[in-house]
């Protein structure tokens, strides 16, 4: 009677207000409301504009590059910017607005002081780095369930798998840092984590077989591990190499591939802005089929070469063999830079599977040269030493 008809009418309504609460609170990254993101974000302000002239006015000898990072409101905390001589970040890395800074200037009342280092959730969002709001940021239970680890199994669908090993990617991880460096060592990556200050960044990632997702990832600048391990003159490139475990990946056991794998970038690519250590996403530590504890994350370049669950890093004049070079060398390359105009030998690149909320994907998209990065990464390429690369 009317009792029932109310009764299912008040049932109605409490379940509409309730999937509009959880709405809302999985709605917020950067400002707009997005029901992809974590709950609990709040919008962050953007960086501010400065022009490298005026940079250079204030502080003539500031060497730091890009120098309109200098003053912009957040804390470059590595050396190069974090100086006397750029006013140790024109006051950015003395002021805690953002949650993130790292004070050395002896007149500044907060000299000493630090933000916390290590694995810290939240992390504060670096304001540089996100993506367009219409964009937003994709789906986190599709991205950590939807992505390749062949180690584990050779369709996306692996986290089952990938989940038996979480005591394996949890417990102690050596990492072996070797080669042309100053500071060799074997260090435990938690506290090799623990030794740098973790911020949060918004990255495009564009996988080579045509397929795209945004991702909020946690970690630090590559540069600045560069910084602590020390680079010698002679060295060229970085060569990273994945655990090789065949108790935990029955696939390594197999000679069909040329485990363990292994990628590399140049010395000027590592340290470019962009080259990033991931130590977590959504604003906790990474699930195993993403790659934990440490991986690499160079987001203008196809996905596979942000090598996870990184366990070597040598430093090296030769040029290393990546995995899928080794592999197929007519279909990939060392460089690997995104191109929409340079199609891979089985399908086009000119267009991605945008991957918000589903992994048949949300839209179609065109490809931006070096996903959208080109004004950041593309002086990397100039120059006569690259002529006769291939660069895509």
């Amino acid at each position: 009677g009317l009792s029932a008809v109310l009764g299912s009418a008040l049932v109605l309504l409490f379940m509409t207000l309730y999937a509009s609460d959880v709405l809302t609170r999985h709605d917020r990254a950067g400002g707009e409301k997005d029901e992809c993101t974590r709950p609990g974000e709040s919008a962050v302000p953007e960086a501010k504009s400065v022009k490298a002239e005026e940079v250079l006015a204030k502080w003539p000898n500031c060497k730091a590059f890009p120098l309109e990072h200098v003053g912009d409101s957040w804390c470059d905390a590595g050396g190069a910017f974090n100086n006397a001589d750029c006013g140790w970040d024109d006051g950015d890395c003395c002021s805690d607005a953002r949650g993130f800074f790292d004070c050395k200037d002896p007149d500044s009342s907060m000299f000493g002081s630090y933000s916390e280092r290590g694995r810290v959730y939240p992390a504060p969002r670096n304001p540089r780095y996100s993506t367009d709001p219409e964009r937003g940021i994709s789906n986190e239970e599709v991205v950590t369930t939807y992505n390749n680890y062949y180690e584990f199994g050779f369709s996306k669908s692996i986290a089952d798998v990938a989940n038996q090993a979480i005591d394996f990617f949890e417990g102690p991880w050596p990492v072996e840092i070797s080669g042309l460096v100053d500071n060799p060592q074997t260090i435990d990556a938690r506290d090799l984590i623990n030794l740098f200050q973790t911020e949060e960044r918004i990255y495009r990632h564009r996988c080579v077989e045509a397929w795209s997702i945004v991702v909020p990832w946690v970690g630090f600048p590559l540069s600045h591990l560069l910084d602590y391990i020390g680079v010698r003159p002679e060295a060229k490139y970085i060569k990273f190499t994945t655990f090789e475990n065949t108790d935990i990946s029955s696939i390594q056991k197999s000679s069909s591939y040329p485990w363990p794998y292994v990628e590399g970038l140049t010395i000027e690519e590592a340290r470019n802005e962009l080259a990033f250590v991931g130590t977590g996403a959504y604003q906790e530590t990474m699930t195993p089929q993403m790659g934990p504890p440490i991986r690499l994350v160079v987001p203008w370049k196809y996905g596979f070469k942000s090598i996870k669950s990184i366990s070597k890093i040598e430093l090296t004049s030769e040029r290393p063999v990546n995995f899928w070079w080794e592999v197929a060398a007519s279909e990939y390359g060392f460089w690997a830079n995104v191109n929409p105009e340079v199609d891979h030998p089985r399908w086009s690149q000119a267009n991605e599977r945008w991957i918000k909320t589903t992994t048949r994907g949300d839209d179609r998209i065109p490809t931006m040269l070096f996903n959208g990065y080109e004004p950041e990464v593309s002086h990397l390429y100039d120059g006569p030493e690259m002529e006769g690369e291939d660069l895509w």
